[in-house]
């Protein structure tokens, strides 16, 4: 009787043996399959960079706004943006708006050395794995003459990746400070011409006989004062005429 119970518990013992293995085998087989799955996942991402090509040398880039400079040694780097409304968004706390284009003009020793672009659009940067994108932002660096520069692209994610909390911008703080005044300002003083804007309120302008136009003594006799509107006119012709003579020289 003892030795059949001895057999009866060493078949029962070979069995939970058994069926541990197999659970430690299909344990370790979910684990291999999980680990397969996330490698086959990751294969499934773009390569960073390759979207590069989605932007486009920004032709309107005069038309942007100046936010920040920088100097060091002989390196000249102004920063532009193409729209007040990413400065206000900025300066609100609110996100960069899509659409938005942040283009760093630099300068060696004095003269043009690249343009570094980088722009952003809803969706952009999607097919980049979650570790490597910056957020919607494409990057693309062009040449003084405004070709496409053969560069790793890859290297301006790895640079603005430490900014994530300023939205990937390196230069946040400068376009939060940045007085949207000056632009008001700077486009009221170039709607009007260096001439136009002369006060000439307290100019006097007679009308000269012709027998004493060049001479040094004026009969202020033959002379009448003018109106004020047709003062102001042929003062204004004047000196549009004197400027337009000191340009040609």
């Amino acid at each position: 009787m003892k030795k059949r119970l001895f057999h009866s518990f060493a078949l029962m013992l070979a069995l939970s043996l058994t069926a541990c293995n197999n659970n430690d085998t299909g344990t370790k087989d979910s684990s291999q399959q999980e680990e397969n799955s996330s490698g086959a996942k990751s294969g499934e991402y773009a390569e960073i960079g390759s979207g590069a090509n989605l932007v486009k040398f920004p032709e309107d880039l005069e038309k942007g706004i100046v936010f920040a400079t920088y100097d060091r040694g002989n390196i000249h780097e102004d920063i532009y943006v193409n729209n007040r409304e990413a400065i206000e968004a900025v300066q609100n706390g609110e996100e960069i708006p899509s659409g938005t284009v942040i283009t760093l003009v630099g300068y060696e020793d004095g003269e043009l050395d690249q343009y570094l672009v980088m722009e952003k659009r809803t969706g952009w940067g999607s097919q980049y794995s979650p570790e490597e994108r910056n957020g919607e932002w494409e990057y693309q660096a062009f040449t003084p003459d405004k070709e496409v520069r053969p560069d790793n692209i890859g290297r301006c994610f790895s640079c603005h990746a430490n900014q994530e909390r300023d939205d990937y911008m390196n230069s946040m703080d400068q376009m939060k400070e940045f007085d949207l005044g000056e632009i008001s300002q700077s486009k009221n003083s170039s709607s009007e011409t260096p001439i136009a804007a002369i006060p000439t309120e307290h100019w006097k302008v007679s009308e000269i006989s012709a027998h004493v136009n060049d001479s040094k003594d004026i009969n202020k006799e033959e002379s009448h004062l003018k109106e004020d509107e047709e003062k102001a006119n042929k003062i204004q012709d004047v000196l549009l005429k004197m400027y337009l003579q000191q340009y040609k020289s």
